[in-house]
C-alpha cells in the first residue's frame, strides 16, 4: 500500500514480539518507513485511520479463538475516519462475515478461494 501510495503513513501493531519484529523486517526489506508498536488490538492506537488492513489472529494456543478478532472488527468503525475502510484477509472457514456485517452494516467479499478470503467493509 505504501509503495502504491507514498504519501500515506503506515502503522503496524501486534501484541506478539515475533510479529512486531517480522513487521520491522518487512518494512526494511521493502524500503518502506512505518511505525511499529505493541498494542493489544486497539489499546495503543489512534482513532483516525483511513484504512485498517489486517490478517487477524484466530488461534489461542491450539484452539480457535475469535475474541481478539471480534474486538478488532466490532471497534473498527470507531477507529476509522468518515468513509474509512476495513480490509481483512482470513482463512475461508472462519466466520468473519457476520461479525463484519454487524459492525459496519456491509461486507463485500473481494476474493475467495477454498483456503482464503478477502473481506471489505466501509464506514
Amino acid at each position: 500500500m505504501k509503495l502504491a501510495n507514498p504519501d500515506i503513513q503506515v502503522e503496524m501493531c501486534d501484541i506478539s514480539a515475533f510479529a512486531l519484529e517480522s513487521s520491522k523486517r518487512t518494512l526494511k526489506a521493502n524500503g518502506v518507513e512505518g511505525k511499529v508498536f505493541a498494542s493489544d488490538v486497539y489499546s495503543h492506537t489512534s482513532d483516525d485511520y483511513r484504512f485498517i488492513v489486517s490478517n487477524p489472529p484466530f488461534h489461542s494456543g491450539l484452539d480457535t479463538s475469535y475474541s481478539a478478532t471480534e474486538t478488532l472488527l466490532e471497534k473498527a468503525p470507531s477507529k476509522l475516519v468518515k468513509s474509512g475502510e476495513l480490509v481483512i484477509v482470513a482463512n475461508s472457514f472462519l466466520k468473519y462475515p457476520p461479525i463484519i456485517e454487524k459492525a459496519f452494516g456491509n461486507n463485500t467479499v473481494l476474493d475467495k478461494t477454498t483456503k482464503f478470503a478477502i473481506y471489505h467493509a466501509s464506514k
